[in-house]
């Protein structure tokens, strides 16, 4: 049984790096809470367009949330390594690599594995895809989400290509340069949008490919360099957040006579949230803000946003398991609804929590005490 969704990004989690700023040195060191905050909130809209209502938008908000927030920390991680002392190209690389590797692979793999070894993947299902972070292409290519277990991996997918080329970049211009290759992305989005346009082809599945994803990409890495104004509070800022929230919101009761007027949409609805977005990003890490602070720093908020990796890898498999267990069990068809958001958010959100607590966590530890225990090997040799 399938369910009816788009699906969202993935709120993978990155050290906090801010360029800019008397908050620089706290964010250096500490976790931004308020970040957490966004994370919880956009997993709940991915839980509610999977769950509740397929064609919410909510989801899709959320792959443009998670997408500006990664470009946004990586770009400031990155930064951070390039700038650091005694450090070179080579081994910042290897250490921005370790870092991702560690934190996403290891759930990611295991999940895999666990749903190969029950028969929902497949060789036929792209398994070689899905192991190599082509699950975009895969899902791309295809005339349905097959396998829909692993339908939410194109955005993973779309991360680690995005890895691939960005720290290569970052780690070998100047930061006006890495500036202009970020606008460079964004372009290059709204070229293949306009292509789309001109020929007039367009499916469900044309945003999975790498190229309409790189304009949110593009403007989480601005937004990092621009942190500071777009942060700042005046009226033109407030007016860049709610008059295109605004917009995004009327466009989605347009009514559409043609393809070519649908795909305009398309396009508005993708584009319009990434400035409210980044200006939202950029004054949670500020931390100047204590309203902001205060909802998106709440205690529950940021736990949920802490274990969101988990939450949104694990959250169609879980969907499964519970819609089998209710068939079997009690002979109920589970459905898009209320009852359905209960039923499978609670347990995925309680396994994420063990999967944090016994998985991820311990090897973040792991991984900063074998760095400390090197690092006075060096120190004392």
């Amino acid at each position: 049984m399938k369910p009816d969704f788009f699906p969202c990004a993935p709120p993978g989690s990155v050290g906090i790096w801010v360029a800019g700023g008397r908050k620089r040195e706290r964010m250096a060191a500490d976790r931004i809470r308020g970040l957490d905050g966004i994370r919880a909130i956009a997993i709940l809209g991915v839980f509610y367009t999977h769950f509740v209502d397929g064609n919410s938008l909510l989801g899709d908000l959320a792959v443009r949330t998670f997408f500006v927030l990664s470009a946004f920390l990586i770009t400031g991680n990155l930064v951070a390594l390039r700038d650091a002392k005694r450090l070179s190209h080579l081994a910042a690389l290897r250490s921005f690599y370790e870092r991702r590797a560690l934190r996403l692979l290891p759930t990611y793999f295991a999940m895999l594995l666990a749903l190969v070894a029950i028969g929902l993947v497949t060789i036929r299902d792209g398994l070689f895809y899905h192991l190599a972070f082509l699950s975009n292409i895969w899902f791309a290519m295809g005339v349905d989400w097959n396998p829909w277990v692993l339908a939410h991996t194109w955005t993973l997918s779309v991360e680690w290509q995005f890895y691939l080329v960005w720290p290569l970049i970052v780690l070998s211009c100047a930061n006006r340069w890495v500036a202009r290759a970020a606008a460079g992305a964004i372009a290059i989005a709204l070229a293949f949008w306009l292509g789309c346009y001109v020929t007039g082809y367009f499916t469900d599945n044309t945003v999975l490919w790498p190229p309409f994803s790189l304009d949110a990409l593009g403007v989480g890495a601005l937004t990092f360099f621009f942190s500071g104004m777009l942060a700042r509070p005046t009226k033109i800022h407030l007016v860049g957040a709610i008059l295109p929230a605004a917009l995004w919101c009327a466009f989605q009761l347009a009514d559409t006579d043609s393809h070519h007027q649908s795909l305009v949409v398309a396009f508005l609805l993708q584009i319009l949230p990434l400035l409210p977005i980044a200006i939202l990003i950029a004054v949670t890490a500020s931390g100047t803000n204590p309203v902001v602070d205060r909802i998106l720093g709440t205690r529950p908020l940021a736990y949920l946003g802490r274990i969101s990796y988990g939450c949104y890898l694990y959250h169609l498999p879980i969907l499964w398991l519970m819609m089998q267990i209710l068939w079997r069990v009690f002979d109920y068809q589970l459905k898009g609804g209320i009852i359905q958001l209960i039923v499978v958010a609670i347990p995925t959100i309680a396994f994420s929590a063990l999967s944090w607590e016994f998985i991820e966590r311990p090897i973040q530890k792991w991984r900063t005490g074998s760095r400390q225990k090197a690092a006075q090997a060096k120190f004392t040799a």
